[in-house]
């Protein structure tokens, strides 16, 4: 059975694509609402992209009866490299039942919500980095989505670890909430590749010094899915390693680049086909003498 995993499921967003894909078509049509015409057009593709994300998302492909030996093998690994355990950083947690809801909430919650925001931030107010952010975002979820196409257990769903499922002590399970949700779709964390991109295109695209304090956001991030034992570590390392693989790819190409990192800034155009307004000239006029 396919059924709609996360926030939104995969109808509702070919709904919007298909709202802002009739809205693009009627707006380019008139010279003053080009920009909103670019605007819709870039929603009805980034809606589309997210249906086909969530659509492939609620398969179940791969042996499940593996799933358990995966886990087991990337807390061996993590054992192997010196890496603390995540027994070991959720100890404290598991004293308080305010910090666990704080952790599951933050992790049922948060992560999409500022996904979209930031999106939406950079497609209005920075759109000369918009073919940046989406080529990237969809490279990194995209990757994530195969890679979770082979089952692996979460930490929580391995008893051998000793590492509690908070989310079933304070009531504020997600999986509960999401029927027919893969729970072995846990290696990478999305959870830990979004919150990396939000800061990364942060501190790309914005200019004022306070935007480094966003690196504390994917820390943070991979705190709460660590103590609230739905992934490991190294979930979330890979997820990063990701996101800096499909920055890469992306900046291969020179129309896909930002505008910080274009070698020739003057080229690079917010609007395809140069839909922006023009803005007159403040310098006078020169006049032919006589």
């Amino acid at each position: 059975m396919v059924t709609g995993i996360g926030w939104m499921p995969w109808r509702y967003a070919l709904w919007i694509a298909a709202i802002a894909a009739v809205l693009w078509l009627i707006l380019r049509m008139f010279p003053r609402t080009k920009n909103l015409s670019w605007i819709m057009r870039e929603t009805a593709l980034i809606m589309v992209l997210y249906a086909m994300w969530q659509y492939a998302g609620s398969f179940d492909f791969g042996d499940f009866s593996k799933a358990d030996e995966s886990g087991l093998w990337l807390a061996n690994l993590e054992s192997v490299l010196h890496w603390p355990s995540e027994a070991w950083i959720q100890a404290p947690v598991l004293n308080s039942e305010l910090a666990m809801k704080i952790a599951d909430s933050y992790y049922a919650s948060l992560h999409i919500p500022v996904f979209i925001i930031t999106l939406i931030w950079v497609l209005i107010f920075h759109r000369r980095d918009w073919n940046f952010v989406r080529t990237t975002t969809a490279i990194l979820t995209g990757a994530c989505l195969v890679i979770q196409f082979i089952p692996v257990a979460p930490p929580r769903l391995l008893p051998s670890l000793g590492i509690a499922d908070t989310a079933q002590i304070t009531g504020l399970s997600v999986y509960q909430a999401i029927p027919g949700a893969n729970q072995y779709a846990a290696m990478p964390s999305v959870h830990c590749g979004w919150a990396a991109a939000v800061a990364f295109f942060i501190i790309v695209v914005d200019r004022s010094k306070w935007r480094w304090l966003w690196v504390l956001y994917p820390l943070a991030t991979l705190w709460v899915v660590v103590v609230t034992g739905n992934h490991f570590i190294i979930d979330g390392v890979v997820a990063y390693i990701l996101l800096a693989a499909g920055a890469a790819i992306a900046c291969i190409f020179p129309s896909q680049r930002p505008v910080r990192w274009s070698r020739n800034k003057s080229a690079v155009e917010p609007f395809p086909g140069g839909s922006e307004p023009t803005v007159p000239s403040l310098k006078p006029a020169h006049t032919a003498k006589g």
